[in-house]
């Protein structure tokens, strides 16, 4: 009695078998090598980067991410400024409308206006993502919007009137209006997803604080 032809899907069947059992193989390579790749990133991503390695140069020319309001470094602060005002120089004042008052440095807003506008000219001149629309929106938009919060902030003032008798002299910290009401507002959005009724006192607070604005804006 011969023996039966040998069944031709046989062979077929375990050359797939080898074939994915490769491909399992070569999945669970990927897989380890990609659970590698992602405890390196987080890693990474965890120390926090030494002077020189976050891409910024912390020198007169730096581009770095700061508030003239909230520095305190007197000696950023110095360096932010001088560079500030060897670029008011250069560009800004180049502009036809775009002359300062003798006080504007006395003015806080104004400097943080200008130091914004300063960096954002870098930003759009200078380095790998400089681009001719970021400079043209500069020049179309906003050196103009700065120009115009800037004369309606500072209006007529002088440095006289920051100096010991001025009206400006040593102007008060200013404060959030009726910031004593913080917890209960907090509170109530968090539990409520509203706001509080006011009470007599934060309403009495705040008839006071809409009198002061009113006189001080009509000065």
């Amino acid at each position: 009695m011969t023996a039966p032809d040998p069944d031709p899907r046989v062979p077929a069947l375990g050359r797939d078998v080898e074939r994915v059992a490769r491909r399992v193989d070569n999945g669970e390579l990927l897989v380890r090598q990609l659970a590698a790749d992602v405890a390196a990133l987080a890693a990474v991503l965890q120390t926090p980067p030494e002077d020189g390695e976050d891409g910024e140069d912390d020198g007169p020319g730096a581009a770095a991410v700061r508030s003239w309001l909230l520095c305190e470094d007197a000696a950023q602060a110095r360096t932010d400024l001088a560079d500030l005002m060897t670029w008011l120089a250069a560009v800004y004042l180049r502009y036809p409308g775009a002359a300062l008052p003798s006080c504007w440095a006395w003015h806080p807003a104004v400097v943080e206006e200008l130091w914004w506008l300063r960096n954002v000219h870098r930003g759009a001149y200078e380095g790998e993502g400089a681009s001719w629309r970021d400079a043209g929106d500069w020049h179309d938009r906003q050196r103009p919007g700065v120009v115009k919060r800037i004369g309606a902030a500072i209006g007529g003032c002088d440095l006289a009137r920051h100096a010991v008798n001025g009206d400006r002299r040593g102007a008060a910290q200013p404060v959030a209006p009726l910031a004593g009401a913080a917890d209960q507002i907090a509170t109530t959005w968090t539990e409520q997803r509203t706001a509080p009724e006011p009470t007599p006192e934060q309403t009495h607070e705040a008839d006071q604080h809409d009198r002061e604005q009113h006189r001080t804006s009509h000065q």
